[in-house]
């Protein structure tokens, strides 16, 4: 029998958007985890970020994405250094995004003499906790290959700043349950592709290649239209990501997260004949 990998955003699918709550799923992956199936993050969060929740979860031995697919991160104790892959502490880097967070940032302050929008980093603390309900915003803020922004201007205007973002940086726009986030041209599909081809070229047949993949946001579209299985968590807002029209298989959560997220592996587990937990 075959492994499974589990590609996961976190908040508002595998974590409450609001409260960042659990629920029952810490249970669930455990359960997971004990059939040697892979739970990997995928995730616009910082590197800081994940890399404590990982911990939390027991998952520091799997590979995770951070800032929307912009950074790769294997760690070394289970991963031989994948191609183009730097060496860091405990974990091989590879960095999707052509450009740093600090050319964004010099970027997009220039834009700001021409559209309205607020960068986040250079609000107030007082203002990023409101509207993250974080205790601690550093974390969030340790950004290594993009930026995060607050859209203030009319719908055409954003249209055109898109276009130009992608004219003139090659950048994309990935608008998440808070905010917009503003990188170089990369996505969850495409380090949900490396991190899947690379447990492939390693460990050959130990894990199947139908792959599943939870989300809640426009940006996990392209990681759900990606894998044979993608599961649609509930959001608060009630903006689902769009996936193509002969897409098949996919599940629709009835509960936002953590529930939602629950929901879905039950589901799935159903599916799999008990393979997944």
């Amino acid at each position: 029998m075959k492994n499974y990998l589990i590609f996961t955003d976190l908040d508002g699918t595998l974590l409450n958007h609001e409260n960042y709550s659990l629920g029952n799923n810490r249970i669930v992956i455990n359960k997971i985890l004990k059939k040697s199936n892979q739970i990997i993050i995928n995730s616009s969060k910082t590197f800081i970020e994940v890399s404590k929740i990982v911990k939390e979860l027991n998952l520091s031995l799997m590979p995770f994405s951070t800032e929307n697919g912009a950074m790769v991160f294997f760690p070394k104790k289970i991963f031989k250094k994948p191609p183009k892959a730097i060496s860091g502490n405990k974990y091989w880097k590879i960095r999707l995004a052509r450009l740093s967070s600090q050319s964004w940032h010099h970027y997009l302050s220039k834009k700001k003499q021409t559209y309205l929008f607020d960068i986040v980093q250079d609000l107030s603390l007082k203002n990023i906790k409101s509207l993250t309900n974080l205790k601690d915003i550093k974390p969030m803020l340790s950004r290594m290959a993009s930026q995060l922004i607050i859209w203030r201007d009319n719908y055409n205007n954003f249209k055109k700043f898109r276009k130009e973002v992608k004219d003139e940086m090659d950048g994309d726009l990935n608008k998440g349950g808070r905010f917009i986030q503003i990188s170089s041209s990369c996505n969850k599909r495409i380090s949900l592709n490396l991190i899947s081809h690379t447990y492939f070229d390693q460990f050959h047949d130990k894990y199947s290649k139908t792959i599943i993949a939870l989300g809640d946001s426009m940006n996990d579209k392209e990681m759900l239209n990606y894998v044979k299985y993608p599961c649609i968590i509930k959001n608060i807002s009630n903006v689902m990501p769009i996936l193509n029209k002969n897409k098949k298989n996919i599940f629709w959560s009835k509960s936002i997260a953590p529930k939602g997220w629950e929901e879905a592996l039950i589901s799935m587990n159903n599916s799999f004949y008990k393979e997944i937990y």
